[in-house]
């Protein structure tokens, strides 16, 4: 297999007919998929509409009362009443606290919009992984049974060998053994696939058995992460640190509407008379009453209140700042690593390793070498060819679960 100093993932298929390209999965088409259908992002989503809809309703008044009123009734339930009145009252709250009420809703509104946002952006990077899962079991798949083949050819040469009283009988029960391994590993890594369908069905909320095709092919150009400068995007962007900043601005609004819970709040009233005596009927009466803060006991609870909820949102932006650079550390040291094992292994050891096999089995054919020798390489070229794929993968979900910490839409 030829390799390039560029790190890359191959997954065609043996014959990459047309129809068969179109069957494929394509990781653009699954990602949106996934963002139209996940169960999870759509309940993020609803959150996020409930407290949009909340911060709609922060600055109404609470709705008006009406009453029909029966003064001076000489009969049974009001009859005979000398004054027939209707009377309308308003409460409002004091216009201070109507702002400080909005803006606290105005700031959770924000708050789980961005939080809608940290989870469209994890469930996209875990969509990513799942589906470079995938996709490494179908290569390591299509690896073992290459090597079943390489396998069948080596126990051919061995009984080829042995007929013509070249080689020992053992090896070609050797060579018929590591078949049996093979084809064990080979079932291994099926069944494995099927699981990883059904992690890529459940993050599209579909049924586990609902059948995937092969995924698309996809090429990778490691590249190492620049932490500094991440995290300062990070800060900047990421949705969940967002959304803990914004809880915090919501608390500090809610301690000055507790601290303004002393100041009254209002309510208007107005009657209309009906009256027997001409000179009264028709008139109508204006009231003004404001509330008066009498049980200070409870409002200051209301402010310890909002103190404490201050305080523990303040104290969740700083872990959640804390758990934003940890992860991001993570991240970069993660894919650094995948980055460099990826191409070391595409550039250098993977070479190595099929000119290794095709030595041993020049020698083994020669009758220079040990058949052992010609398995251990076979084994340790299987070995890297699989590692460079598990390493290539790992560094695309790296990759992905990086761009979703520092703020980038997957």
């Amino acid at each position: 297999m030829k390799t390039s100093t560029a790190v890359f993932l191959l997954l065609a298929s043996a014959a990459p007919a047309a129809a068969q390209e179109a069957a494929r999965l394509d990781l653009s088409g699954y990602l949106a998929e996934v963002r139209s259908a996940n169960p999870e992002i759509a309940a993020a989503s609803a959150l996020a509409k409930v407290y949009a809809e909340k911060a709609k309703q922060a600055w109404q008044p609470m709705d008006p009362t009406i009453e029909f009123e029966r003064m001076y009734a000489d009969g049974a339930l009001g009859s005979g009443a000398a004054e027939r009145n209707i009377l309308i009252r308003q409460e409002f709250r004091n216009p201070y606290k109507y702002s400080l009420q909005r803006g606290a809703a105005r700031y959770e509104r924000e708050a789980y919009g961005a939080l809608r946002g940290d989870r469209v952006n994890r469930v996209l990077a875990e969509a990513r992984a799942a589906f470079y899962d995938y996709a490494l079991l179908w290569q390591s798949e299509r690896v073992y049974a290459e090597n079943i083949e390489l396998l069948k050819k080596f126990s051919r040469i061995a009984e080829t060998r042995y007929a013509v009283n070249q080689g020992a009988q053992g090896d070609a029960v050797k060579a018929q053994v590591e078949l049996s391994k093979a084809l064990n590993m080979l079932i291994t890594v099926q069944q494995e696939k099927e699981t990883a369908a059904a992690r890529l069905n459940a993050l599209r909320n579909r049924p586990p058995e609902t059948a995937l095709p092969e995924p698309e092919e996809f090429h990778l150009k490691p590249a190492a992460a620049d932490y500094k400068a991440m995290e300062a995007e990070a800060l900047a962007k990421n949705p969940a640190l967002a959304a803990a900043a914004a809880k915090v601005k919501a608390a500090e609004k809610k301690l000055s509407l507790g601290r303004a819970e002393y100041a009254p709040d209002f309510m208007l009233s107005w009657r209309k008379r009906g009256s027997d005596d001409a000179a009264m009927d028709g008139t109508y009466d204006v009231s003004l009453g404001l509330t008066v803060p009498l049980w200070f006991g409870r409002t200051a609870a209301m402010g310890r209140e909002a103190r404490a909820e201050r305080d523990m949102a303040a104290a969740e932006y700083d872990a959640a700042r804390n758990n934003l650079l940890l992860e991001l550390k993570e991240a970069s040291v993660k894919l650094n690593y995948y980055a460099r094992l990826s191409e070391l292994y595409s550039g250098t050891v993977l070479p190595q390793a099929e000119q290794s096999l095709k030595a041993a089995e020049a020698g083994y054919q020669a009758g220079k070498t040990d058949f052992l020798d010609l398995v251990d390489s076979n084994r340790t070229l299987l070995e890297t060819k699989r590692e460079l794929y598990e390493y290539s993968a790992g560094y695309a979900a790296w990759l992905g679960r990086l761009r979703s910490l520092t703020g980038e839409n997957l």
